[in-house]
C-alpha cells in the first residue's frame, strides 16, 4: 500500500446511486484502487436531496440511497473499512434532505450548503446575480449546516465553495478574514469537521506551482487556526478517473495548512 500520513480516508464518493453518478460505479468499483491511493478507509455519500418524496424508481431519495449498505455488505473482507454517508442537501428555507428520525441509518452525515446549481435551480425567484448575493447566500448557508441538529458525526462538503457558481474565485476571495473566523469558529464549537475536497483543484480558481488553490488554501488555513477537524474528500463520481491521484493532492493541501493526524475527524469510531 502507498503510504500517506494522512490522507488515507476518503468520505465523499459517490456511485450510481447518485443521479449525477456515472452509471457503471459501483461501492466496489473503488476498491481495487484504494492500495495504490494509500487509503484503508472509504465513505459512501450518496446526494440525499429529500427522505419523503420520491427519488428514482418508484423508491424515495432515501431508500434509494440506502441500497448502498447493500452492497457494502456484499463486499465482505475486501481489506478496505467501508462506511456509509450521504451527502445531505442543504435548501435555503426548506428542510435539510435527512430527517432526525432517517439518520440512524447513516454512520455519518455530509452537508452541503454550497451547491449553487441547485439553488437556481430551485429559487427561480432568488437573485444570484453576483458574487456579492452568492457570498451572502454561501456564509448564511455554512451558517444553517453548522447549526442543523444531527446524532451522528457530521462533516460538511466543501466548505465556502460555490459549486458550479460562475463567480468561484471572486466569491472565495471576497470572504473577509472575520468572516471565516466567525464561520470557522461556530463549525468548531458545533464539532463539524471540514472537508478539505477537490475544490483545491478546480478549474474555477486559480493554481498554484503545485496545481492547488492558494485562495482555497487560505479558506482552510483559517479553519485549521480556528481549531477544526478535518476529514479528506475527493468527490469521486467515477472510478478511476476522478479517484486515482486524487490524494496525493489532497494530503499536499493538508500539509500546506499544518494539519496532522491529530486534526483528523474518523466518524467510524464514533457512532
Amino acid at each position: 500500500m502507498k503510504e500517506n500520513r494522512l490522507c488515507t480516508a476518503d468520505l465523499h464518493l459517490h456511485t450510481n446511486l447518485s443521479k449525477c453518478g456515472d452509471r457503471n460505479t459501483y461501492v466496489a468499483s473503488f476498491i481495487p484502487y484504494c492500495e495504490r491511493e494509500g487509503l484503508s478507509v472509504i465513505g459512501i455519500s450518496n446526494h440525499l436531496y429529500a427522505t419523503d418524496v420520491d427519488g428514482i424508481n418508484g423508491r424515495t431519495y432515501l431508500q434509494h440511497i440506502l441500497q448502498g449498505r447493500d452492497e457494502i455488505n456484499a463486499l465482505g473482507d475486501c481489506g478496505v473499512k467501508v462506511i456509509l454517508g450521504c451527502e445531505v442537501e442543504i435548501f435555503w428555507g426548506y428542510e435539510p434532505g435527512l430527517r432526525r428520525q432517517d439518520e440512524h441509518n447513516f454512520d455519518y452525515a455530509l452537508l452541503a450548503p454550497s451547491h449553487f446549481f441547485n439553488w437556481m435551480n430551485i429559487y427561480g425567484s432568488m437573485d444570484l446575480s453576483s458574487a456579492d448575493k452568492v457570498r451572502d447566500l454561501l456564509l448564511k448557508q455554512f451558517e444553517r449546516a453548522c447549526l442543523t441538529p444531527y446524532d451522528i458525526p457530521v462533516g460538511i462538503a466543501h466548505p465556502l465553495y460555490p459549486i458550479c457558481c460562475p463567480w468561484e474565485q471572486e466569491v472565495v476571495d471576497g470572504i473577509t478574514d472575520e468572516q471565516l473566523s466567525d464561520c470557522f469558529s461556530l463549525a468548531a464549537e458545533r464539532g463539524r469537521s471540514i472537508e478539505i475536497h477537490a475544490c483545491l483543484y478546480r478549474n474555477g480558481t486559480q493554481l498554484d506551482e503545485e496545481g492547488l488553490s492558494p485562495s482555497y488554501l487560505r479558506v482552510l488555513a483559517a479553519a485549521r487556526k480556528c481549531g477544526c477537524r478535518f476529514h479528506f474528500g475527493s468527490d469521486a463520481h467515477l472510478a478511476p478517473l476522478s479517484f486515482v491521484g486524487a490524494h496525493e493532492r489532497l494530503e499536499r493541501a493538508a500539509q500546506r495548512i499544518g494539519v496532522t493526524a491529530d486534526h483528523l475527524w474518523r466518524p467510524w469510531e464514533e457512532k
